[in-house]
């Protein structure tokens, strides 16, 4: 009788250890397309300030839908830092859809990580 206890036990730990399958998160080429038209259109002085402004609200709501982990104005503020001490020769609608992709990606790998206090010992 004490084997068939010793089988339960074994099998539901293997039950607790096999690892969730992870969920691939694909890069949103769609948007990143839109990015570069709009860092393109951005090249124009007249046109730059209804542009960026455009891709700004664009960008920042789209942003929170793919990755609502990320905070647009955030992210917003340290791209217009970095665009206006590189006197805006980068391409700051690009690096926000790289960097919600990255913060997307990086969410769903800790998603499927199991945290040490989740595995809990088996009542003997």
């Amino acid at each position: 009788m004490p084997e068939t206890d010793n089988k339960t036990e074994q099998t539901e730990e293997t039950e607790i250890e096999e690892p969730t399958p992870s969920l691939k998160v694909s890069f949103p080429w769609l948007m990143f397309f839109a990015a570069v038209f709009f860092d393109l259109i951005g090249l124009i002085p007249v046109v730059n300030f209804f542009s960026e402004t455009l891709a700004l609200m664009a960008f920042g709501f789209w942003q929170k839908i793919y990755a609502p982990k990320t905070n647009p104005l955030l992210t917003a503020l340290v791209t217009l830092i970095a665009d206006g001490l590189f006197l805006g020769l980068l391409p700051r609608n690009i690096a926000t859809v790289v960097y919600a992709f990255i913060k997307k990606r990086a969410a769903s790998l800790m998603k499927n990580k199991t945290p040490a206090a989740e595995i809990q010992e088996s009542p003997a």
